[in-house]
């Protein structure tokens, strides 16, 4: 069984995200961003228009 690379990215980054306290999540809305939320309370922190820029944000 093969898996989309987008899937998996998404995936390694919603683990990442965790492990660092937050909920990796994407606006149901246009324009679609990714958001991060504070793990506790559910409160958005960033938000970014791709993964690359949420992958930057994790890194910092």
């Amino acid at each position: 069984m093969t898996h989309d690379p987008e899937s998996v990215r998404v995936h390694l980054l919603t683990e990442r995200a965790t492990r660092a306290g937050y909920q990796l999540i994407r606006d149901p809305w246009p324009p679609y961003a990714w958001i991060l939320l504070d793990a506790e309370d559910g409160e958005p922190l960033h938000s970014a228009a791709t993964l690359d820029l949420i992958e930057q944000w994790l890194i910092l």
